[in-house]
């Protein structure tokens, strides 16, 4: 029998809570020093609570980091389907993914605590699945509106830049001067980049 709907929303909204709990602690504090007590103390229920919603602490992280990574990919998603696919519009769409990635929310859950919870190896992967999809997504369109060379392997190409662009969030992560080392991280990733573009395009 199913749940009736008020049950269905009051679960919800518990999970809704537990998060938004769990990821102001991991941002505030940092993976290692949240507990679950500290997480169900915040969202005020109890740990057993917790557990009805997640096996483990890293699978409430695991959580949040979806969710979040789903914000950043829908924002900038967002942005580049509202323009025509051109090389400007796909630098610009590069440069806000960089100053959204480097805002405190993103930065601190997607590129400090992210890796160091899940290994490289198994971050690299759901960034890849979610962040590559977007590139894979853009690079088609310009692909399709003549800015850029066809690709003889498309996912290897969105590989590629996905890592690029992930590299370059690392770097403004821990820069000195964030602006002088965005202004240098996307002129090198234009630079790079070039080589696919098709003569006489913007």
């Amino acid at each position: 029998m199913d749940a009736p709907p008020q049950r269905l929303a009051y679960v919800e909204q518990t999970r809704r809570s537990l998060l938004d709990s769990a990821e102001r602690l991991f941002i505030a504090d940092g993976y290692h020093a949240t507990s679950l007590d500290a997480i169900a103390e915040a969202a005020r229920f109890t740990k057993g609570a917790v557990y009805r919603h997640f096996a483990s602490k890293e699978a409430v992280f695991i959580a949040v980091l979806e969710r979040v990574q789903r914000d950043a990919v829908e924002q900038v998603a967002r942005g580049a389907s509202e323009t025509a696919p051109s090389w400007s519009n796909a630098m610009a769409a590069v440069g806000a993914y960089l100053d959204l990635i480097t805002s405190r929310r993103f930065r601190r859950i997607l590129l400090e605590e992210a890796p160091g919870v899940l290994g490289w190896a198994r971050w690299r992967v759901l960034d890849e699945q979610a962040t590559g999809l977007v590139v894979r997504q853009m690079v088609q369109r310009l692909v399709d509106g003549g800015v850029i060379a066809p690709a003889p392997d498309l996912a290897t190409v969105g590989r590629l830049i996905c890592a690029m662009v992930a590299e370059a969030a690392l770097g403004l992560a821990t820069a000195e001067d964030v602006q002088t080392q965005r202004r240098t991280a996307l002129a090198c990733i234009e630079q790079l980049l070039s080589g696919l573009r098709q003569p006489l395009q913007d």
